[in-house]
């Protein structure tokens, strides 16, 4: 069985023990839109505990806000008890949540319309806020008061624009304003979850049209470094990943990744050579050192980031053609190593042998030298005679 019927056998199951159940969220909106979705929540008036009775296998991975993980052929699904939402800390999460037996209670406490909706087993849909009205007209629009909402969780905030690039939705006019009002919010929000969002964000194709909204509420006074970089990306032709557009960001305003944006040590290497690369290709072209030391992906990615800044610096088929026919991919293609270079001199310096080896990878690379073992030992011969003069 597919996943979808396994969740219909769940809601089945939840039902023959006395309780209410139904899918919820995410998953219903992307029925109706008639997208396929795996990611499968349900709601239902048991409490953590009885569920935790009626299936064999789970885990509880929210417990304090309701929510027990049931495991169920290899699929996994994520079961919640209804629930208000009480006390947010730090505009992010409840400081704690009430159960409820009460399915309304359960959705009113959702962030948008489009996604506090419940269907049952039998595909009839639970609507107590107009989400399929909102779907058909294609808005965005926060549940109640939604400066309420954002204040609660600011990260709605970017799940709004988020769902703007997944679903090329506009949002509603109050839904907006308070966005413009609220955005400073953000700054009280875990980085690495603002990150992830964005990540997400410039995953979707219609991101560019969900940009246009943080560049309405002025993003830049909130992120600095954000400071005409999204206006140029948002008017070129270019589609950039998130670490893209940062390093875009970063090269355009002359800064350093700033110590608050909590990039991995292989994110922030990453964003600091893209910007490296263009800085080089905005003065001279792509050569084959360049492209042998950092990879062709890298330079591809550069060379996007290029475009944005000048569309007419489109290197491309330049890389290409130089990844192509490198002589060599790795210092170890070279037909000598360090153990030859002590053949021919009486010394064990590895500074000067790797001083060598890399103004030899050069000379190659550049075809200044074949790759053969007595032209490069030759060269390597008159390398220490100038050293030792």
């Amino acid at each position: 069985m597919d996943k979808i019927s396994i969740g219909k056998e769940i809601l089945r199951h939840i039902h023959s023990k006395g309780y209410e159940a139904y899918f919820v969220g995410g998953f219903v909106r992307d029925q109706l839109l008639k997208i396929h979705s795996n990611d499968i929540d349900i709601t239902t008036n048991a409490t953590p505990e009885e569920i935790e009775k009626i299936f064999d296998k789970t885990v509880a991975t929210g417990k304090k806000y309701g929510t027990v993980t049931v495991f169920v052929d290899n699929y996994s699904f994520e079961i919640t008890t209804y629930r208000i939402d009480q006390d947010y800390q730090n505009h992010r999460k409840p400081e704690r949540v009430k159960f409820s037996h009460d399915l309304a209670e359960d959705l009113m406490r959702r962030d948008f319309t489009i996604n506090a909706m419940a269907m049952d087993i039998e595909g009839d849909i639970i609507d107590f806020h107009d989400g399929k009205k909102d779907l058909t007209k294609r808005i965005i629009r926060a549940i109640g008061d939604p400066e309420t909402r954002f204040k609660e969780d600011a990260l709605r905030i970017l799940r709004a624009i988020r769902f703007v690039a997944k679903l090329n939705f506009t949002i509603e006019e109050k839904t907006r304003k308070a966005i413009e009002k609220n955005l400073k919010l953000l700054l009280e929000i875990s980085i690495e979850r603002i990150i992830n969002e964005f990540e997400q964000i410039f995953a979707y194709d219609h991101h560019k049209e969900a940009l246009k909204y943080l560049v309405k509420s002025d993003i830049a006074k909130v992120f600095n470094e954000f400071n005409r970089g999204l206006e140029l990306y948002i008017q070129s032709s270019i589609k950039l990943n998130f670490l893209e557009f940062f390093a875009l960001c970063l090269y355009i305003n002359k800064l350093e990744i700033p110590n608050y944006w909590r990039f991995s040590n292989k994110e922030k290497t990453r964003i600091t050579r893209l910007i490296n690369i263009v800085k080089v290709t905005q003065r001279n072209s792509y050569n084959p050192l360049l492209v042998y030391q950092t990879s062709k992906e890298l330079c591809l990615s550069a060379n996007e980031i290029s475009q944005v800044i000048n569309s007419k610096n489109n290197q491309k088929d330049l890389i290409e053609q130089i990844d192509k026919h490198l002589p060599i991919r790795k210092t170890q293609d070279l037909k000598i190593n360090g153990n030859d270079l002590l053949k021919i001199a009486d010394f064990a310096n590895e500074e000067i042998i790797g001083e060598i080896l890399k103004e030899l990878e050069a000379k190659v690379l550049h075809n200044e030298l074949e790759n053969e073992d007595e032209e490069l030992i030759a060269y390597a011969k008159r390398m220490l005679e100038r050293l030792d003069g």
